[in-house]
């Protein structure tokens, strides 16, 4: 069904629905098509059905290679002490062929206050589950545009962005989301793990295109980011627990090494600077697009701090490469080295 008649610029953040009123508000409904926009969506149903955070008895989530007819209607059918039951079927398309026809004859019979959610990304519509849904308007194509419609595709993509950054906070300058989808194209998914790196690399300050471009589709991982970020905010507890994330999920320790010595060497270049009489403004030309982020940021730091974290960190570098023991500890105790010394009284 992937490409159906959506819709470009649909009421929704996909672009794109079928089904209508009555499919945003039956008993019963199957989400189908991109997986990111399925996700967003029954998000959204849950959001105003039963609450993010369901009261006990108002949600259950059932698997469709795993659920049987009973397992279906018993769910539907359990009571809710907030008189609201949302149940979610995933996979709904490997629901047993005989369980699918049953459902389907049985799609009159969820009681009242209950509501039944499917989610297949590529049901077969001939099926007689689905069709049954796809003949009572309860189907909700998910899709950004519409292939024939690039201008719509473009404007529905665009608005998604726009939605991510802001439930991230991240804000956007003048042709940044422009430059964004330019570069990402129609991939939700992409599309959300940009904006989420994005957002760990430049938080509280709007950014350009320039930075976009700069950290769109790059090797580092988001908990890289979040690492770069943490340690140029001087935020300790925030770097250590990213690189333990980093090293937890496979990141090379001389790679991290690498990472956190450029945001080291940038602040001091910026320290450098400043403290030569130069004025922030004069700073930030100096380096150039990095030092918009950097330059406030370094005055959070002095030269001698930055020097000793530098000649710490090649110490690192060294065991790392020849295999001395003990660098993530090491490394750790370089970025707890940067907590600011306490105020005396």
């Amino acid at each position: 069904m992937r490409g159906g008649d959506a819709r470009a610029g649909g009421a929704r953040e996909s672009g794109a629905a079928s089904g209508g009123p009555a499919a945003a508000t039956g008993s019963v409904l199957l989400l189908t098509g991109d997986g990111l926009l399925v996700d967003r969506r029954l998000a959204e149903i849950q959001a105003g059905s039963v609450g993010a955070n369901p009261a006990f008895g108002a949600f259950e989530l059932l698997q469709g290679d795993q659920a049987t007819l009973e397992d279906v209607m018993t769910a539907v059918r359990t009571f809710s002490p907030t008189g609201s039951r949302l149940v979610v079927l995933r996979r709904a398309e490997r629901l047993r062929e005989e369980a699918q026809k049953a459902l389907a004859a049985v799609l009159d019979e969820i009681p009242a206050g209950a509501r039944l959610v499917l989610v297949a990304l590529e049901p077969d519509m001939r099926k007689s589950l689905f069709a049954a849904l796809a003949k009572r308007g309860a189907v909700e194509q998910l899709e950004l545009g519409h292939a024939r419609d690039a201008a719509g595709t473009r404007r529905a993509v665009i608005a998604l962005a726009g939605k991510m950054a802001r439930e991230l906070k991240l804000r956007l300058g003048a042709g940044a989301v422009e430059a964004l989808v330019d570069h990402v194209g129609n991939e939700p998914q992409l599309l959300a793990r940009e904006i989420e790196k994005l957002a760990l690399r430049f938080p509280d300050v709007e950014i350009g295109p320039e930075q976009v471009l700069d950290t769109v589709s790059g090797e580092r991982s988001p908990v890289a980011f979040a690492l770069e970020g943490a340690v140029r905010d001087r935020r300790v507890a925030h770097a250590v627990a990213a690189l333990r994330r980093a090293l937890g999920q496979g990141d090379r320790p001389e790679l991290l090494v690498g990472q956190i010595a450029s945001e080291l060497r940038a602040l001091l270049r910026a320290r450098a600077l400043l403290d030569s009489g130069m004025d922030e403004e004069s700073v930030k030309r100096t380096l150039g697009g990095r030092g918009f982020y950097v330059v406030p940021r370094a005055r959070n730091y002095r030269r001698a701090e930055l020097e000793r974290a530098l000649r710490a960190l090649g110490e690192v570098d060294v065991a790392a490469k020849t295999g001395g023991g003990a660098v993530p500890a090491r490394l750790e105790k370089v970025l707890l080295d940067l907590r600011p010394p306490r105020a005396t009284s």
